[in-house]
């Protein structure tokens, strides 16, 4: 009506301010497996679900999660599973959109390793973390080998020093991102990507927002989220296009050209998977990581999976 009101007294008709929202990353945004939010901004996705995105670094999921709970936040980003460790801290936050059908951390290995028997025995697979899910995959693998001679590295080695490992062939495979093998390739050794989910429950990377947060904006978060994989979707069908406008974007990313439709088309294959089924989360595999987080007493009891994430948001 006041517009309707403005219109007939020859007023300007005001358009409503864009709904502010603070958005947790838990790395940098120029970081390559983070682009679908990148590149959502900078092609004015979010502009046009008439949201004004701001983004802020809290280094680790965990705590951007914590900073949820806290109400420093609207939305922000971890593994899909990491809302089972906060319901654990009794921290109120939940996943809303799960931005792949595969895990995040994806099992890198050289091919001549596993071209001739293809097993794990006494194979060297490192890991970044002993403390998180590539670690834990790797004691997973371990078990489903005979014998149980798979080596494991006993400290945790940094990206920089897995892709020079694998890289220079002293060890056999490393779990990580898929970007840290692309970086791996450029000493020649020949690759193989596996779904690190076909091993272990691991999921992709997760937008998460505290219950008060899903209670009070739920179209501002399903206009984000549907911005952000609208992204996803654009890539996973056009790596070549995509590589072209985060190379416009991230000029000074440190990969060539082909390297970025590389990864994306890594990401694409083993990470987004199918995207008929991009955003939601699958209760099965939330239940197993709860499992195996109980088994490790990270987490002391079950809950409702209600209380981990919900697809309301990305609808159906």
């Amino acid at each position: 009506m006041l517009g309707v009101a403005a219109a007939i007294l020859g007023q300007p008709v005001l358009a409503q301010p864009d709904d502010k929202v603070t958005y947790l990353l838990p790395a940098p945004r120029e970081a390559i497996v983070l682009a679908p939010f990148l590149l959502a901004e900078q092609e004015g996705r979010y502009r046009r679900e008439k949201l004004d995105v701001r983004f802020v670094v809290v280094p680790g999921g965990f705590n951007v999660g914590e900073a949820l709970a806290r109400g420093e936040g609207d939305l922000g980003g971890a593994s899909g599973d990491t809302p089972i460790l906060l319901r654990a801290a009794d921290l109120p936050v939940k996943g809303i959109a799960l931005l792949g059908w595969h895990s995040f951390l994806t099992l890198v290995t050289r091919h001549d390793s596993f071209e001739t028997s293809g097993s794990f025995e006494g194979k060297a697979i490192d890991v970044p973390s002993l403390k998180d899910t590539s670690y834990y995959a790797v004691q997973k693998m371990a078990e489903g080998s005979s014998g149980s001679s798979l080596r494991i590295s006993t400290q945790a080695r940094p990206p920089a020093e897995l892709i020079a490992a694998l890289g220079s062939r002293r060890i056999d495979g490393f779990i990580g991102t898929v970007d840290w093998g692309v970086k791996a390739e450029r000493e020649g050794v020949r690759l193989d990507y596996r779904e690190l989910d076909a091993i272990y429950p691991a999921m992709a990377q997760a937008i998460m927002a505290s219950e008060t947060t899903i209670a009070a904006k739920p179209k501002v978060l399903r206009r984000f989220v549907r911005a952000t994989l609208q992204v996803i979707r654009q890539i996973a069908r056009d790596p070549e296009g995509a590589a072209m406008r985060y190379e416009a974007a991230v000029p000074s990313s440190g990969y060539s050209h082909a390297e970025i439709v590389r990864i994306f088309g890594l990401l694409a294959t083993h990470v987004y998977g199918d995207l008929k089924l991009l955003g939601r989360y699958d209760e099965a595999t939330v239940r197993s990581a709860e499992g195996e987080l109980l088994e490790r007493k990270l987490v002391i009891r079950r809950r409702s999976a209600s209380d981990y994430f919900t697809n309301s948001v990305v609808g159906r």
